[in-house]
């Protein structure tokens, strides 16, 4: 995790691609997603959507890509697991040392996001718990957007207990997704997870761009 985090940092910043916390929930959102998602929809999205990585060398995309798949599939190890196997990953303060959730929450409302509709079903269950799961994620995510309706009180409870609560969420949700036996991500399959071929230059860019990855991301700095 550390070598993806510096190689996430080292995307160039007016990409205003993810970072380390915000990709581990965009992962878990994507694998918990009752649909399926492929690499190539959301990858965009890691790196910044309006702007290709532009990566120093073939040797650097290869390592992002490698860092970025290798903890895509760390998750889904964990999600196919019975029972589930999943820790959150949060920054720290780094003055008071507190986890900082709200990354997390972004990440996974991202990834809410390209499947909105298939979301609706959990809301509809009979099962109280998963019912309310989607709902307090919003909630989470309305209080680290800054756009929280409730009041003082209930928001202090929440943010203290969000990060022990949001493994138990995504703990939930996965099984829900299993039960209802629809098509699922790669972490609800049984030979999970996905694995990715080294590319070649001449090779589709797996950021889904559609160009040549030696014309996209794997494209030399112009200096």
């Amino acid at each position: 995790m550390n070598q993806l985090s510096e190689c996430l940092i080292a995307l160039p910043p007016e990409n205003d691609g993810m970072l380390l916390s915000e990709f581990d929930g965009f992962a878990a959102g994507i694998l918990v997603c009752p649909e399926m998602i492929l690499p190539s929809e959301w990858l965009p999205i890691v790196w910044g959507e309006e702007i290709a990585p532009h990566f120093a060398d073939m040797e650097q995309a290869t390592a992002t890509l490698d860092a970025v798949m290798a903890h895509y599939n760390r998750v889904a190890r964990g999600l196919a697991k019975t029972p589930t196997d999943y820790e959150a990953v949060y920054d720290k303060d780094p003055l008071t040392g507190d986890l900082m959730w709200e990354p997390w929450i972004t990440g996974f409302e991202r990834a809410m996001q390209l499947r909105p509709e298939a979301w609706e079903a959990t809301v509809e269950s009979s099962d109280e718990e998963i019912a309310s799961s989607i709902p307090m994620l919003l909630a989470l995510h309305d209080i680290a957007e800054g756009g929280s309706e409730l009041g003082e009180d209930a928001i202090r409870e929440l943010d203290a207990m969000a990060p022990d609560m949001i493994p138990d969420l995504v703990a939930n949700l996965n099984a829900w997704v299993k039960a209802q036996g629809r098509a699922p991500g790669p972490a609800n399959l049984p030979n999970a997870p996905a694995g990715r071929a080294k590319v070649g230059r001449n090779d589709p860019c797996p950021c889904g761009s559609g160009r040549k990855f030696k014309k996209c991301c794997g494209a030399e700095p112009v200096h």
